[in-house]
């Protein structure tokens, strides 16, 4: 199990964030070589996770609000790792132009705590995915999903009968799992403000469960909050989704 991880740790990269002082590139930007103003030039500095991944949820929030339908066309044809951008009659090329993040990116610098800054981020189109399922699942559920007695771990209706990835299956198992043994957890984590106690709390809940999950011991599992998020919300909206969940 400890290759898994290494594995997913690796695909699931949360998106880079860097903020660059307005005043330091305009001076690259305008000095051309010249030993003007200023000699010392400041570099840019890496947003703090949790201030990171704030933004990259204020992003998603924005894109989902802003093209709901084509969102909901995306998840449904696509997987932690992948889209199938035909199936889903979308191009890669202009996926980001389509879903128009950078409009969301350049909403989001205009905010007050960036007014200074010039912000970039690179988001992978497997980590937008999964910020986008976060927040489809939660415009259409309050409250964690009421499943009934008959409902399996396994949400069967994931995938067609065309040949999946192992990787794929493993971590539809692992998200399945999960969230199906401590769904309210879960649905807390994706309801919490990143960075927060409450979202320390569902930590808390979820790092025992996912362990058990991945047949391992919790002291050697080595994974991020970010991608435990990612894992609860690709759980939570595939059984809502595929499954028998419904709103509570």
């Amino acid at each position: 199990m400890k290759y898994l991880f290494a594995t997913v740790l690796c695909a699931a990269a949360a998106a880079a964030v860097l903020t660059v002082p307005a005043q330091a590139q305009s001076q690259r930007q305008n000095n051309n070589g010249m030993q003007t103003g200023t000699r010392f030039q400041r570099s840019a500095e890496t947003a703090d996770p949790d201030q990171g991944r704030r933004m990259q949820k204020q992003v998603a929030n924005c894109v989902f609000s802003r093209n709901r339908e084509d969102v909901r066309t995306l998840l449904a044809n696509s997987n932690f790792y992948n889209v199938d951008f035909a199936a889903a009659g979308m191009d890669s090329e202009t996926l980001f132009e389509d879903l128009e993040v950078n409009y969301c990116i350049g909403r989001l610098m205009r905010g007050a705590d960036n007014q200074t800054y010039h912000t970039y981020m690179q988001i992978q189109f497997a980590t937008l995915r999964n910020l986008l399922a976060e927040e489809a699942y939660l415009q259409d559920f309050d409250g964690p999903p009421t499943i009934d007695s008959a409902s399996v771990q396994d949400v069967a209706g994931r995938f067609g009968p065309g040949r999946v990835h192992s990787q794929v299956t493993t971590m539809a198992a692992l998200a399945d799992c999960m969230t199906y043994n401590a769904m309210d957890a879960a649905h807390e984590m994706l309801d919490s403000r990143p960075g927060s106690n409450d979202e320390a709390e569902a930590v808390a809940v979820l790092g025992p469960v996912l362990a058990t999950c991945a047949n391992t011991d919790e002291a050697s599992l080595s994974i991020g909050t970010s991608l435990i998020r990612q894992i609860a919300a690709d759980g939570l909206w595939s059984r809502s989704h595929y499954g028998s969940g419904s709103a509570s």
